[in-house]
């Protein structure tokens, strides 16, 4: 996989998570907390962004298109049928991405899921950004087991959305 390369980039995942594991239902947020929402863009902004095609296809049907100002990277097996759109770039394995990251100078690397991609990028994440939902939320699309022991957890103030009512908190999890 990815041994053959010398280079890895500083690799931080950025989820929003129930208190049950639930991250999506019907490829959608089941809430909606606009602090997280612009925490997410200001993080992101103008960095690359890796996600699978389903979270991709889910962004583009809501928004119209991929994240703006940021190199939007898909890691998907269908590549048949994509439109190619400005800053959308697919991949079928993790080595074409970081030979991409490493051509286009990328040191930092978001992964935003879904569940496969979370999987997949854990074992080599430096990071972990949570927003944790302070509910349980009924989905179809959970966060995969993770050890926290292997994390330091940097944790956030208890908050309340002003319009949803939900509260929530944000953590940073740096890998030990």
């Amino acid at each position: 996989m990815v041994q053959s390369l010398k280079f890895k980039p500083f690799i931080t995942i950025i989820v929003a998570m129930a208190q049950n594991g639930v991250i999506g239902q019907k490829g959608m947020l089941p809430w909606h907390i606009s602090e997280d929402l612009k925490r997410f863009k200001k993080m992101t902004l103008k960095k690359p962004v890796l996600m699978g095609r389903k979270t991709y296809d889910s962004i583009t049907e809501r928004i119209g298109g991929g994240l703006p100002e940021r190199d939007n990277l898909v890691l998907t097996k269908q590549r048949k049928n994509k439109k190619l759109e400005k800053n959308t770039y697919f991949f079928s394995d993790v080595d074409q991405v970081f030979f991409w990251l490493e051509l286009n100078r990328h040191k930092n690397l978001f992964v935003a899921g879904g569940s496969t991609i979370y999987e997949k990028f854990l074992p080599m994440a430096n990071r972990i950004e949570m927003t944790h939902v302070h509910k349980n939320f009924a989905g179809d699309t959970l966060f995969p087991n993770w050890d926290k022991k292997e994390w330091r957890e940097c944790k956030g103030q208890l908050r309340k959305d002003t319009n949803s009512n939900v509260e929530f908190y944000f953590s940073t999890y740096n890998k030990i």
